[in-house]
């Protein structure tokens, strides 16, 4: 493919990637509605969010070998249409089981998405450009989430909570319509390995036994038996999986990658910011809107402005990094994320909007340049022949960072409830996030300057 072509493709699978995470957290800001509209308990409603963070976190393993099996194009194309039926499917939703059934083909569509869009746009790419072309698939990590509250208060003010899903239904049409007259044919393995389900079971239990002993936690606010039971088994399940990948001949996907050093950098401190940034939308909508009993509207309005940071350094975010380097660049980022995180935390409904809405902007400007430098040192070093297991392997990484993250924003806020006042115990996880987000400042501070400085 032409250079012309190529940025095309990836704004493409950006526009994809855009779409399954804008509805995946767009959700938040209408669940009261859904929980209304559908005479829920508040305490199953919760289950809209989490199985779908579920089934996307299951299955996202399953995608490189589909890929390989089918083609890339073949299983883009099928998770985009699978997307567009799911999400038809919660609209029209009258009751709980037929709205979680839907979730889960949202999640189990999202989960091909993802890692297929990001590796038709690895497998084109040379190294020396994926620093450009990874901050174009960044992109929509970081959109999404600061418009969903926005994109939500108005959709549910003005129409119904049914609209954040018949959204995806013309968006998902255009982008099957383009993807498939722009995507290539690619040719199918001729020699597919054998689908590795021992691998596959064993990272479904991990993963699964993690996130519901983590809704467990939050649901009880405090450690049941349950919850260590699975915990337990989360543990030991995921002990024998990565020494399953390690020894196995044809694994679900290799761990060979973390090898490379900027590699294991973006795995490990890129991990621990998601933790913290990925929370930050989520946790600032409804610091806002239970704290200070703002509107849908007026809350969204203000989180909006963390896309505002988001965007407004993209112009000059790789020419930074390619200046002064990814170390220094992560170090100044990270740094802001720290700050701002802190600062909001302090913040009162008589706080100046002026004020509030820079300590918004700079937290976008510090989420987007880390998760820019992360995302683009990530591949450099890795070799085209291992780009597959490698990219499989960030998925699952990035995605259950994002789920843990906004569980563990959870757990943290109802224990702390427990023992102060609501608004202090917002005050106290916001601080616990920044504290979160000083772990990867010390880790990128132990590393040589020219980390991820690669010339191919």
């Amino acid at each position: 493919m032409t250079k012309h072509k190529d940025t095309k493709v990836t704004l493409l699978m950006g526009s994809s990637l855009f779409m399954e995470m804008l509805d995946s957290t767009i959700v938040t800001t209408a669940l009261p509605q859904i929980t209304a509209s559908l005479k829920l308990e508040s305490s199953s409603a919760s289950l809209i969010i989490s199985l779908y963070m579920l089934s996307v976190a299951i299955f996202i393993p399953l995608s490189g070998w589909l890929a390989q099996r089918y083609g890339n194009r073949t299983i883009w194309l099928t998770a985009v249409s699978l997307f567009i039926i799911s999400s038809l499917g919660c609209a029209l939703s009258f009751n709980l089981t037929s709205m979680l059934i839907m979730r889960v083909l949202q999640g189990i569509s999202g989960a091909l998405m993802v890692p297929t869009a990001r590796l038709i746009v690895l497998e084109n790419t040379h190294p020396k450009d994926l620093l450009k072309m990874m901050s174009y698939v960044i992109w929509p990590a970081l959109i999404a989430p600061a418009i969903a509250p926005f994109v939500g208060g108005v959709l549910t003010t003005y129409l119904s909570w049914h609209w954040i899903f018949m959204i995806n239904i013309p968006i998902g049409l255009i982008l099957l319509l383009i993807g498939h007259h722009m995507l290539s044919v690619n040719e199918r393995h001729q020699h597919v390995k054998k689908f590795d389900w021992l691998g596959f079971l064993g990272l479904s239990i991990s993963t699964g036994t993690l996130l519901i002993a983590l809704d467990s936690i939050a649901g009880h606010q405090k450690l049941s038996i349950l919850s260590l039971l699975l915990l337990g088994i989360c543990s030991v399940s995921l002990y024998m999986s990565i020494k399953h990948l390690m020894t196995v001949q044809n694994p679900l996907f290799s761990l060979s990658a973390l090898r490379f050093s900027s590699f294991r950098l973006s795995q490990i401190g890129g991990s621990l910011l998601w933790l913290s940034v990925g929370a930050i939308p989520y946790l600032s909508t409804i610091f806002f809107q239970n704290a200070f009993h703002w509107s849908p509207m007026k809350t969204g309005t203000y989180v909006l402005l963390i896309f505002v940071g988001n965007i407004g350094i993209k112009p000059i975010a790789n020419a930074m990094v390619l200046q002064i380097g990814y170390k220094r660049t992560l170090i100044i980022s990270l740094l802001t994320v720290i700050i701002t995180t802190g600062a909001i935390s302090q913040v009162t409904p008589e706080t100046s909007s002026i004020v509030l809405g820079i300590l918004l902007v700079l937290s976008g400007v510090g989420r987007s340049l880390s998760l820019t430098a992360y995302n683009g040192m990530s591949l450099v070093e890795v070799p085209y022949v291992e780009r597959n297991s490698a990219n499989t392997f960030a998925s699952v990484t990035q995605n259950l960072a994002q789920g843990i993250g906004i569980s563990l924003v959870t757990i943290t806020f109802s224990i702390l409830s427990i023992y102060m006042e609501s608004i202090d115990a917002y005050r106290a996880t916001f601080i616990a996030l920044a504290v979160l987000s000083v772990l990867p400042l010390i880790e990128i501070l132990t590393k040589p300057n020219d980390i991820g400085m690669v010339n191919n």
